[in-house]
């Protein structure tokens, strides 16, 4: 009676540690490149509302190196990610063929508002009510940010927290037409 016992105890652990190395390939731990950035995808027409009422629309982004950044509030790489989006952003805003939106995944406007406030965050952040945004960009989590060439197209982007420099070579990549995946 215990010789089958041993067996299935043996086939139960076989069958976990199988299921563990299929669970360890398949995650990754290193963030992702989007599928918008990996396809060269263009901007995806968007048409929000900032925290403040007003339009933020991709048409009135044309013709700009273009770095949206999708976040919330009580995302911990979020909030590990914002003091490099701040340098960032203050080292490149007053350049004319720049722009930069945060675009607010799960969470609501009024929570937005006292952490934009707090975080003294200067860039426009977008209100997506309905999601709209998040499903045409193709977004998998957050923090996701992608870069678009003047042209419109996705050159550059991850799926996790990104840090100053990283952007800075995205940037300067996307303005001189190169690929960053």
């Amino acid at each position: 009676m215990q010789f089958p016992i041993r067996w299935i105890a043996l086939a139960v652990a076989l069958v976990l540690v199988v299921f563990g190395v299929v669970l360890a390939v398949q995650t990754r731990s290193e963030p992702s490149v989007p599928r918008l950035v990996l396809e060269h995808g263009p901007v995806p027409s968007f048409s929000m509302k900032s925290l403040e009422g007003k339009p933020i629309t991709s048409a009135g982004l044309k013709n700009k190196t273009l770095v949206v950044n999708f976040f919330n509030s009580w995302c911990i790489p979020c909030q590990q990610e914002a003091p490099a989006l701040k340098a960032f952003y203050a080292e490149h805003k007053a350049e004319a063929d720049f722009a930069m939106i945060g675009i607010i995944i799960d969470d609501d406007a009024s929570t937005m508002r006292g952490y934009v406030k707090d975080q003294a965050i200067t860039w426009p952040v977008a209100v997506d009510p309905n999601g709209s945004a998040s499903l045409d960009f193709g977004t998998t989590g957050q923090p996701e940010t992608y870069v678009f060439s003047p042209d419109g197209v996705a050159v550059c982007g991850r799926l996790g927290a990104s840090s100053q420099s990283l952007l800075d070579t995205w940037l300067q990549g996307a303005r001189n037409g190169q690929e960053c995946t």
